[in-house]
């Protein structure tokens, strides 16, 4: 299963791990930088899905079932340390539903659930379908169509490749309709941008999703904002990581 996991060093002394879900449209390679940031003492585990970057020729996944059945068996694989999970946009949609997936199979729970710009998923039905498109960033396709290093020819072959992996990762939100169950237990900390296209009550609608503690936090930026300003949504993480860090591992 290592080709699920990208930009991933392991971290012999951590204590925990993150296990990282991206937006529609994205890759692994967005949480390149986290393990830096976080310190030696968390393990940040990319996830890279099929259909992009290294896994670009892999045809994308277009059901959530599809997706949510592979990542159970990665998790449950490194599932020997405790671990939490975060999730952006289309990700968050993941991580909710891979929450809920490995209690409904007896395997351990998330220590934390991080949700970022993405609507409560009981929400949805109420609002108009919640399509990937939203979360697609054109910049690597410019990028790409830019590149001197890049033939035509290559560039247009990629760029229809990313495009299929977008039309995928539309039909998973589209396809989506939750279904009621047991709430979650552990804690759950939802973040938005302040110019993000979900607005402040959507995001604190999570609260409802979730016996355990609730948090929610708005950070400058746009539905993009962990790119612009990740080191606070990052100090968040951390915090609320290390207060369930137990005493045996300090």
């Amino acid at each position: 299963m290592t080709e699920w996991l990208a930009f991933h060093v392991p971290q012999p002394g951590a204590w925990a791990r993150l296990f990282c879900l991206p937006h529609a449209g994205g890759s692994a390679s967005l949480f390149r930088t986290w393990q830096a940031e976080l310190g030696q003492d968390l393990e940040v585990c990319p996830v890279q899905l099929p259909g992009r970057e290294n896994r670009l020729r892999e045809a994308p996944l277009r059901t959530l079932p599809e997706v949510i059945a592979p990542l159970v068996e990665v998790v449950a694989k490194h599932a020997d340390k405790p671990f939490a999970l975060f999730g952006h946009s289309m990700g968050a949609l993941l991580a909710y539903e891979l929450t809920r997936a490995l209690r409904e199979r007896g395997l351990p729970s998330p220590l934390h659930l991080f949700v970022a710009s993405y609507r409560a998923p009981h929400t949805l039905q109420a609002h108009t379908p919640a399509t990937a498109t939203h979360d697609i960033d054109a910049s690597e396709a410019r990028r790409l169509g830019e590149s001197r290093a890049v033939s035509g020819e290559m560039a247009e072959e990629l760029l229809t490749l990313m495009r299929a992996t977008m039309l995928a990762d539309t039909a998973v939100c589209e396809g989506y309709t939750w279904k009621q169950g047991p709430l979650l237990t552990c804690p759950l900390s939802a973040f938005r941008g302040f110019d993000d296209y979900v607005p402040d009550d959507a995001t604190e609608a999570w609260r409802q999703l979730s016996s355990g503690p609730f948090a929610s936090q708005t950070f400058l930026g746009d539905h993009f904002f962990l790119r612009q300003t990740p080191r606070g949504l990052l100090q968040n993480i951390r915090r609320s990581l290390t207060r369930l860090r137990p005493a045996s591992t300090r």
